[in-house]
This record gives structure tokens, C-alpha cells and sequence, in this order.
């Protein structure tokens, strides 16, 4: 089950303030009579906001207008306004992809002007759309970025998203106590600042917790008193997702008559409310409503309503990415395709389901499946149809012996036969014996190395706390210096200096060395691929390698956060990493 409420999801903002009462036509006539070129490029941001409810292709084409113009300028706050539209436009039209593309252009642009709450607002929603794609890795890193940021300078606005979104991370990955705790924070937050619109979403997301966990009534509670208020508001999409999560539950229950009861809540209200569903992210929402009632109607043995709704949700799927989706509906329509002696149609999405789980798999570790289980369905499939075919070409083969009469070579051909597998049964079983061999040779090196990796980590902890001490006492002889004679400021100073000169060495020996022993090539990889780093460069480089968060490599190296975040983009240029680009994926793959 996959939580539907992610905060503030594509958020549409502008530098201006623009007024209903501004018409077109004088913001085009602006246009043509200014000499100021840069001016012009903001006006045509404007102008593409105005046409957003009533003309998008419209809206696109102005702000795409506003990016040409603004480049033939180099007008980086041109470029950042009319990008940031663009994605918001995208996502409206449930074009993630796109959608994504612009608003990594925008923030970037924005970055290099100082805007840094634009910057922000930008990488939360790039969090957001790696989120409702299943890229958890990325969303979490960009959360934790604008987490870090949000705090050091108070965006309070942005905080109780930001703990909305990452409580769905850690629900993805079933670590159900640190999600609620986010999903709370994110609750207080809203309440204190007195948002009672968006205080709703973690109140969802609890209740869907409560369900994971098995408190199915405490679950219904809560999603029953949030359709009362979703109904008050008219929020269609809000309460179709809400119909949806409670027809889980039955589904689960294997109530299927009140599941299916609440599910055609949920599609009526695509169907009737349709324009709702035309804006923002709303296809997932679709997408996963139409999964779960193919998932119903499949258990009730309703195939061909099943089959409709699965090949419109996989076909959403397909268009946005939506990893989850694709499995479950692949699933489905294979096995409806196997059981209608449909072959190549339920190998097509047999492989699909496999191709998509082993991607989710190796992506997110998602413990409860296996990747040997999906390969044995696999070669269970192929093994139905080799023998069909067998069958079918041995059934030949013997009409055409008896109708030749050849008997004899019939014979010598099974003599021949049986050579050959227990030829090959011998191969195989020297085979099976080296690939045991291998198999307990790579635990063994895998069990070194997790030995390691766990002494690492020990570490890292280690030299956290200590840092944190060695801070502690270099803040007490701060608060010390003022009071102190000035021959002892002096004296006090140049303690404090070598204290954190002498921590942040010892500390980097520490770590280099136990870092070493666990990735033994990464150094020489890195000096290979980038011979020109400097030392401060190789240090971020291996915390990143650990998927440390900028939080904890500042702790470790006494530097701001700003200035972990400065280091991290610099890298990023000397490394000649493109912007779509994950920097933590790029130095894994070294």
C-alpha cells in the first residue's frame, strides 16, 4: 500500500504577485513597447501564469517564449522564473518526466542568483516527483538538503512538508515508528501555523500506518473523519484516494462486497468529477485506484473488468514511471492471459513483472519479495510453454516416423537421447558443485566485508561523538574569552584553534583508515577518473561514498552545513556531473 498525500506535491509559485484584474492585453502590450529586454523575459512569466486555467498549451508556449529569450541574454533569473513555470505546467499535465526536467533547470538557476528560497522550493519538488516515481534514495537526499536549509533559515512554511514527505519515506521502507514520528512533527507544525488545509495530509498518512500495522479500526476512524472534511472543501481527489485506502482494507479483510462498495465511490468520482483529475499529479491517484480494483475484481473472477482496468492503470504507469503500479498490474494481467491460454501475451508481462521487481528490489531492498521467487515463476512459465512445444514437435516427429516406417532410427534416436542427458546430467552436477563452491566462497568474503562495514559504521558514531564533545568544550572556552585578560584571550584562541585542528586531522586518520579496509579501490578509481582533486574534495567524496547526509559530514568536519552544501556543488562541477545526475549514485558506481 502506498500513501497517496504527499505534501504540497507541485506547488505553482512566482516571484509576482499577480492580480486576477491584470488583463492579457496589457501585459502584452508591455511587452512589445519595452526596451528592457530582461524585463521583458519576467513579463512573459506573467503573462504564461495568466493563461494557466483557461489555455496551457498557451501557457507553455510563453514561458518556453520567456527561456529563449532569457538565454540569449544569459538572464539567469529569466530562465529560473520561466523553467520553474514550465515544471508546474508539466505536472499538471501529469508529465513528471518533463516535468523534471525544468524545474533541475530552475533550480539551478536559481542557486546561481541567490534565491535561495526558489532553490529550495524547487528541490522539494523534485524530491516529490522521485517520490511518486519509487526513486526513494533521491527524494530522501533532496528532502534532508531542504530540511537543512529550511531550519538555518526558518522557511517555517516548507518544514512540515518536509517531515510529511520523509514520514513516507521511512513508511516505504516499513520503518513504521520513525514515519509516525515525522507524520506527528508534521501535524504540529501545520496546527502551529495554523494550516488546517494541508494538517490533513499526515493525519491521512497516520491512518495509513495504523492499517500497515494491522489497527485496521483505528485506521477506518481516521479515514472517516477526514472524508467529512474533504466533503465540506469539495477536495474530489482527496476523497477518491481516501475511498480507495478504505477499500484496501476490506480487500484485505476479504470483505470484497464493502471493498468493492467503496471503490466504485472512488471511480465515480474520476468519472464524474473528471476536470479534478486533469490537474497535478492526479494520474497516480487514478493509476492506483484502477490497480486495486483490477486487484478485486480478479479475485472475484470478474476477468474481462479486471483485465480493462489493469491495462489503464499499467498504461499511466507506463507514462509516469509509477514502478509499483506497473508490478501489480503486470502481475495481474499475466496471470489473466495464463489462464485464458494466452502465451505470448502472459510472458510479455511475466517479464515485465520480473523486470520491474528486480529493479524495485535492487533499488529499495524491498525485503518481502525475492528475486528467486520471480525467476522461478519465470522459468515455471518458459518450462509450460518448452514442453508444449516439445510435445507438440515429438507428436510430429512420430506421426512422420510411423508414416515412413523408420523404427529403427526411431530407437537409435532415444539411445542417443538418453547418452546425452546423462552426459549433461554429469555437467550439470559438476556445475552445481562449483557454482556451491563459489556461492560459499562470495559469503564468507560478504561476511568479512559486512564485519567491516559494521566497524565502519561503529566508527563513524565514534567520531560523531567525539566531535560533538571536542565542539562542546570549544564553545565553553568561547563563552570563557570575553571575560578573560587579553594575554589569556590570546591563549584561550590558540587552545581553541589547535583543538579543532588537531580533532579534524585525527579524526580524518581515523576514518581513512577503517574506510579503506571496507572499499579498497574507491581511492584509486576516484585519482583515475578525477586526478586533479584536492584533499578537502576526496574527503567529501568518501563521505558521500557512505551516503553520509551534508548534517553528518558537517558534524564530523567542524564546517557549516552552507559550506557542505557550497562543496557538494562545486564538486558536483569539477566532476562534471550533469544536473540530473544522483552525485552519491555516480561515486557508488566508481
Amino acid at each position: 500500500m502506498k500513501s497517496l498525500f504527499i505534501s504540497i506535491l507541485f506547488l505553482l509559485t512566482s516571484t509576482f504577485c499577480i492580480s486576477q484584474n491584470i488583463q492579457k492585453d496589457s501585459i502584452q502590450n508591455l511587452i512589445k513597447t519595452t526596451k528592457d529586454q530582461k524585463r521583458k523575459t519576467l513579463l512573459y512569466s506573467q503573462l504564461s501564469q495568466l493563461y494557466i486555467s483557461k489555455n496551457i498549451d498557451s501557457a507553455i508556449y510563453y514561458s518556453k517564449k520567456g527561456i529563449i529569450l532569457a538565454n540569449s541574454l544569459n538572464y539567469k533569473l529569466g530562465i529560473a522564473e520561466n523553467s520553474d513555470n514550465l515544471g508546474g505546467y508539466y505536472v499538471k499535465q501529469n508529465n513528471l518526466d518533463s516535468a523534471k526536467i525544468y524545474y533541475q533547470k530552475s533550480k539551478f538557476y536559481f542557486y546561481n542568483t541567490d534565491s535561495l528560497l526558489k532553490y529550495t522550493e524547487n528541490a522539494m519538488r523534485l524530491g516529490n516527483i522521485s517520490l511518486a516515481q519509487n526513486n526513494h534514495i533521491e527524494a530522501l537526499e533532496l528532502y534532508q538538503e531542504c530540511l537543512a536549509i529550511s531550519k538555518e533559515n526558518e522557511f517555517k512554511t516548507l518544514i512540515p512538508h518536509l517531515y510529511n514527505n520523509i514520514g513516507l519515506i521511512y513508511k516505504d521502507f516499513e520503518d513504521y515508528d520513525d514515519a509516525q514520528s515525522n507524520f506527528k512533527n508534521a501535524y504540529d507544525l501545520f496546527i502551529e501555523n495554523k494550516d488546517e488545509e494541508n494538517a490533513v495530509y499526515p493525519l491521512y498518512n497516520i491512518s495509513l500506518i495504523q492499517s500497515v500495522i494491522g489497527n485496521d479500526q483505528e485506521a477506518l476512524d481516521g479515514y472517516f473523519d477526514l472524508i467529512s472534511y474533504h466533503l465540506k472543501t469539495e477536495n474530489w481527489v482527496s476523497l477518491a484516494s481516501i475511498y480507495n485506502s478504505i477499500s484496501e482494507i476490506y480487500i484485505k479483510n476479504k470483505d470484497c462486497k464493502l471493498a468493492r462498495q467503496y471503490l466504485d465511490m472512488a471511480l465515480n468520482a474520476i468519472k464524474d468529477k473528471k476536470d479534478s483529475f486533469n490537474s497535478g499529479p492526479s494520474s497516480y491517484y487514478e493509476t492506483s485506484i484502477y490497480t486495486n480494483a483490477a486487484q478485486l475484481y480478479y479475485i472475484e473472477g470478474d476477468y474481462k473488468k479486471s483485465k480493462n482496468l489493469a491495462l489503464k492503470a499499467i498504461n499511466l504507469s507506463f507514462d509516469n514511471s509509477y514502478k509499483l503500479n506497473i508490478i501489480k498490474n503486470s502481475k495481474i494481467l499475466g496471470e489473466i492471459y495464463d489462464e485464458s491460454k494466452q502465451i505470448d501475451s502472459a510472458l510479455i508481462y511475466h517479464k515485465i513483472y520480473i523486470d520491474y521487481n528486480e529493479q524495485y528490489l535492487d533499488e529499495y531492498d524491498i525485503k518481502q519479495l525475492t528475486k528467486l521467487k520471480m525467476q522461478k515463476e519465470f522459468d515455471e512459465i518458459l518450462k509450460k510453454n518448452e514442453i508444449v512445444r516439445i510435445y507438440q514437435e515429438a507428436s510430429y516427429k512420430n506421426r512422420e516416423l510411423k508414416f515412413i516406417g523408420i523404427t529403427g532410427f526411431a530407437i537409435l534416436s532415444v539411445i542417443i537421447l538418453i547418452l546425452l542427458y546423462i552426459n549433461q546430467k554429469k555437467k550439470n552436477a559438476k556445475l552445481k558443485l562449483k557454482e556451491e563452491n563459489l556461492k560459499l566462497e562470495k559469503k564468507k568474503l560478504n561476511q568479512d566485508l559486512d564485519y567491516k562495514k559494521k566497524e565502519l559504521t561503529s566508527n563513524m558514531l565514534y567520531l560523531m561523538e567525539k566531535n560533538e564533545f571536542i565542539t562542546s568544550i570549544s564553545k565553553k572556552l568561547i563563552e570563557l574569552k570575553p571575560d578573560a585578560k587579553k594575554d589569556n584571550k590570546e591563549l584561550i584562541q590558540s587552545v581553541i584553534n589547535e583543538i579543532r585542528l588537531n580533532s579534524t586531522s585525527k579524526v580524518w586518520e581515523e576514518f581513512e583508515i577503517r574506510f579503506k579496509e571496507v572499499h579498497v579501490d574507491f581511492y584509486g578509481e576516484l585519482h583515475k577518473a578525477h586526478p586533479d582533486l584536492t584533499l578537502n574534495e576526496v574527503k567529501i567524496c568518501a563521505f558521500l561514498r557512505l551516503n553520509m547526509s551534508t548534517k553528518e559530514i558537517s558534524a564530523i568536519t567542524h564546517q557549516s552545513i552552507k559550506s557542505i552544501n557550497m562543496a557538494r556543488f562545486r564538486l558536483r562541477k569539477k566532476l562534471q556531473i550533469d544536473r540530473d545526475e544522483n552525485l552519491t549514485a555516480y561515486l557508488n558506481s566508481l
